[in-house]
């Protein structure tokens, strides 16, 4: 088994006459190491529900708090992701890692087009604005993909998508994940194309 990430974060607030403060500086406390996968792992310094607290001193990840892999309409989750080598992973890559982040139907969904190309497709609802830190990392799509440095930076909208690390050193990654209207790929490609569709996924 690998450490988790560690992640310090400083995290704003206000007192009671309305200065701002540093309400928080530590390494982030809710943080996720593979148990299978060596050098996988995670760390969440914030995240927010609807509507976005700016009032209370509360602390939405402190140690033990449960924390969605996905958020829903309106939610943000902010996560630094640590992604070993490709060869770091296991022959049954695909069926641990969402059981392990509790993502079996985002990769039912990811898997509709990408023809098995990689174990990590995944497709999500949600606007995701990805920085990657160190390392490198290529995000793969259906059709396509795009190798990415330390300071690149992906706007991923919605799509089916994967991430490849195929150097020899683990690659950080920064995500702010906005949770979107649901909408599949079937419904987007039926409105690009013009006709009427309703979501009818809650």
């Amino acid at each position: 088994m690998t450490s988790s990430p560690q992640v310090r974060r400083v995290v704003t607030g206000h007192d009671d006459q309305g200065r701002a403060v540093i309400l928080i500086d530590d390494i982030a406390p809710n943080s996720f190491a593979s148990e299978v996968i060596p050098g996988f792992g995670a760390a969440v310094p914030w995240l927010t529900t609807c509507p976005t607290d700016h009032v209370s001193d509360a602390d939405p990840v402190g140690p033990g708090s449960a924390t969605p892999t996905f958020p829903r309409v309106g939610e943000t989750v902010f996560r630094v992701a640590e992604f070993p080598p490709d060869s770091a992973y296991p022959s049954d890559a695909q069926d641990r890692i969402f059981d392990e982040i509790d993502g079996k139907a985002e990769a039912a969904e990811g898997a509709k087009h990408s023809d098995g190309k990689h174990f990590w497709f995944h497709r999500t609802d949600s606007l995701d604005y990805a920085i990657v830190l160190e390392g490198e990392i290529t995000l793969l799509v259906d059709d396509g993909e795009a190798t990415l440095h330390a300071g690149d930076v992906v706007v991923q909208r919605a799509t089916s998508h994967a991430w490849s690390n195929r150097t020899d050193r683990v690659a950080r990654v920064a995500f702010v994940l906005i949770g979107t209207e649901p909408l599949s790929a079937e419904e987007i490609a039926a409105r690009r194309r013009g006709v009427p569709v309703e979501s009818n996924r809650l």
